[in-house]
């Protein structure tokens, strides 16, 4: 696992999805971008100066590009001060300096052999997933993708979802609170342990889940599987610590 890297970056492309949903690139040298899919990084709005080692105020984000390219990617939702910081200063050419990578959220291509793989996302929280499902060497294992949003508009990375629904692997169940996207098979209300263990059917027991999304759902859904006989090594939660 490479360590973390201070990076001075510069944003490329913000991208509005309505009510406060933003996807921003950030350009970085390729040679920093050695991540592990699931992993995050530390951004601040303000000055860094590495002479001094002290590290300003920052936010954390899961990255939702794939490692060794010349950039990442986070998204992010407004939700308070420094998020609103964000929400007007972050424009194309922006200086932006990053710390990463960090965490344990590791989605490894080794649990591929043990059974599904369910990766259960609330909102933003499916960023983290994107880097492993773009993986070509996953393309042989058995992955549901469990995504719950509010409304249709607030759906992320489209273009990568109708590619992926091709693959004979990987198995989309998207459930939209406030309309439906028809195309892609959504269902209607919020995303549930009861319709997931429906989806999964005989392979429940054997599937290791992936949580992240707001920690109200992550703590509802944790506890949920243990009530349903899941055991702990077999839920993986996206905490960043």
């Amino acid at each position: 696992m490479a360590n973390p890297s201070r990076v001075l970056s510069a944003v490329r492309s913000v991208s509005s999805f309505g009510e406060g949903v933003y996807e921003v690139v950030f350009g970085v040298p390729a040679r920093y971008t050695r991540f592990l899919p699931g992993q995050f990084l530390h951004l601040t709005l303000d000055e860094f100066d590495p002479t001094t080692g002290y590290w300003p105020e920052s936010r954390v984000f899961s990255i939702a590009s794939e490692p060794r390219l010349d950039h990442v990617t986070v998204v992010y939702s407004v939700k308070g001060a420094y998020t609103q910081r964000m929400e007007k200063e972050l424009a194309v050419g922006r200086p932006v300096w990053l710390k990463f990578p960090y965490g344990d959220f590791i989605i490894g291509e080794d649990l591929l052999d043990s059974g599904p793989l369910a990766l259960i996302a609330g909102g933003t929280g499916v960023s983290p997933y994107w880097p492993f499902l773009k993986n070509e060497r996953v393309r042989y294992g058995d992955v549901h993708l469990f995504y719950g949003i509010r409304r249709p508009e607030h759906l992320l990375f489209r273009p990568a979802l109708e590619q992926l629904k091709t693959a004979d692997w990987f198995h989309l169940h998207l459930s939209v609170e406030e309309g439906a996207i028809p195309d892609l098979g959504s269902r209607t209300g919020r995303l549930s342990i009861e319709n997931i263990a429906q989806e999964l059917g005989d392979g429940f027991a054997k599937t290791n889940f992936f949580l992240s999304g707001p920690p109200v759902m992550i703590n509802r859904f944790k506890t949920d599987l243990g009530t349903r006989g899941i055991a702990p090594e077999q839920i993986h939660v996206d905490e960043w610590e």
